[in-house]
């Protein structure tokens, strides 16, 4: 499928509307997975050099690559935050922001705990005193989501959403990224718990040239 088949069908929703995007962006929509048809949902929101960019193929479509890594201190973990630089295996969000050119469709959240070590598994189970904590994002400041129970990313782990992977929580409200601006994620929890926390930033990112 080339940039041009996968991008006209979004651009058409701004230009004419939801259903006639959907009827000429039906055939290509099936199969598609749910952070590419998100995806598809926002493109007409990319700025207009990008979304030429991506039909030209000097811009180009793939899976967010972003992750964040920290220690549990006490009864916080700030996993993303400007004053973080980018380490290999720890973090490759630097100093808290994208890329310039790096446009991102956040449309999950996955988050994984390791009771002893930075570079770890982390494939432990939550203890409950994480269990029972909240988290929160921020963009460019502000915060868009907020006292978020962390017990939505445990779902599935024993029994329930059997399917979903360890760890993953979908957003019914995917945000936009723009490049270079400021991310914060952070986790509050009611006693202190000793450990490291992993946070990935699943969905569809744009490269630039």
């Amino acid at each position: 499928m080339t940039n041009e088949e996968i991008v006209l069908p979004g651009l058409d929703a701004g230009k004419r509307g939801e259903k006639f995007a959907m009827k000429k962006g039906a055939k290509l929509d099936i199969g598609a997975s749910l952070y590419r048809k998100q995806f598809l949902e926002r493109v007409n929101k990319l700025p207009q050099e990008m979304q030429k960019a991506l039909i030209e193929g000097k811009a180009q479509i793939s899976d967010a690559p972003y992750y964040s890594t920290a220690e549990i201190k006490g009864t916080r973990a700030e996993l993303i935050k400007v004053s973080v630089s980018e380490k290999l295996g720890i973090t490759n969000i630097d100093n808290g922001k994208l890329n310039k050119d790096r446009h991102l469709t956040l449309s999950a959240l996955r988050l994984l705990y390791d009771a002893k070590a930075e570079n770890g598994n982390f494939t432990d189970p939550f203890p409950s005193n994480l269990l029972n904590g909240e988290w929160e994002l921020s963009l460019n400041g502000k915060k868009v989501f907020e006292k978020m129970p962390i017990r939505k990313f445990f779902d599935g782990f024993y029994g329930y959403n059997i399917h979903k992977p360890f760890g993953l929580y979908l957003l019914n409200n995917p945000k936009q990224v723009e490049p270079q601006t400021p991310l914060e994620f952070n986790v509050n929890v009611p006693d202190a718990v000793p450990g490291f926390l992993k946070v990935f930033l699943e969905g569809t990112t744009v490269y630039g040239n």
